[in-house]
């Protein structure tokens, strides 16, 4: 029993003619005979009455089409399945995330992946930075959206940035201010997760805090941006965060823009060796920062 035959006889049932079923399967009409013949030969029985003037199904071919049909039906979905998986228009990506990313920016970079690949499916994990190189290299992960820099050993690119700002208690009089210069922040506590937890973001923090004698802390029980913005509401201090996170709307919590502005990048690491076709088409919809 093959497709072809199957494909001959539910033509011909669909037709009720040897000859337009010939034409539909663009193949000559004496194939769609011998097919079958072959089919009902294999089955013990006929499928089809056929006369001099007329086709029509026999009580057994009525069930034998409408299983054939469904076999069709099958062997064609797990043909553009395939198709898929081999072109990258389907199949799974797995992706890791730095929570800051989380509230904006990544929608943003994966708007297109979406729109044009609406079979991938992506597999996006709340990941920080260190975690998410481990996972690229192990295998786990097939990109990541990290904070810059990464091991040269890793293909990173920059897909987004944004700036800083002052996320404070609501109560706090710098919040009279529409924008906060650095400097106002002396004497203040600003809070942090330890650099380990996030380097490209602890990195940028302290450069824009630079000469401003802010009393930085890093918080050993903060490893995300979410807990820090918690701490913040708490009235434990303030913190910088990605322009993104004032969409995140905490009670008690204020956020003012910060000068001189200090971008944040948000980059795009490749896990080593080949990616599969999914990966390829997903970060080829990725925008570059420009």
């Amino acid at each position: 029993m093959d497709l072809l035959s199957l494909r001959a006889v539910v033509t011909v049932a669909d037709t009720l003619h040897f000859g337009r079923a010939a034409q539909r399967l663009d193949v000559a009409q004496p194939q769609v005979s011998q097919r079958v013949r072959k089919l009902e030969k294999e089955l013990g029985f006929e499928i089809f009455i056929r006369s001099h003037h007329s086709v029509s199904l026999t009580a057994a071919g009525a069930r034998v089409v409408r299983d054939a049909g469904a076999v069709l039906a099958a062997v064609d979905r797990l043909s553009h399945v395939a198709e898929g998986l081999r072109t990258g228009t389907a199949g799974i990506v797995r992706i890791g995330c730095v929570g800051s990313a989380m509230f904006g920016a990544l929608t943003h970079v994966l708007a297109e992946s979406r729109r044009q690949l609406p079979d991938v499916q992506l597999q996006v994990r709340e990941m920080e930075s260190p975690a998410q190189l481990t996972s690229l290299r192990d295998g786990s992960l097939d990109l990541g959206f990290l904070r810059p820099p990464g091991p040269r050993k890793l293909r990173l690119r920059d897909v987004w940035s944004e700036p800083l700002v002052v996320a404070m208690p609501a109560e706090d009089p710098l919040t009279d201010l529409e924008v906060v210069p650095s400097s106002a922040l002396a004497g203040r506590l600003v809070v942090v997760f330890p650099r380990e937890a996030g380097p490209g973001y602890w990195d940028q923090v302290v450069a824009a805090l630079a000469n401003t004698d802010v009393l930085l802390e890093q918080s050993r029980s903060a490893d995300h941006i979410t807990t820090l913005l918690g701490m913040v509401a708490l009235g434990e201090g303030m913190t910088l965060v990605p322009a993104s996170l004032t969409g995140v709307r905490l009670p008690g919590v204020a956020y003012r823009p910060l000068r001189p502005v200090t971008a944040l990048r948000l980059a795009v690491a490749v896990a080593p060796g080949e990616p599969s076709p999914a990966t390829r088409r997903v970060l080829d919809t990725v925008p570059s920062l420009r």
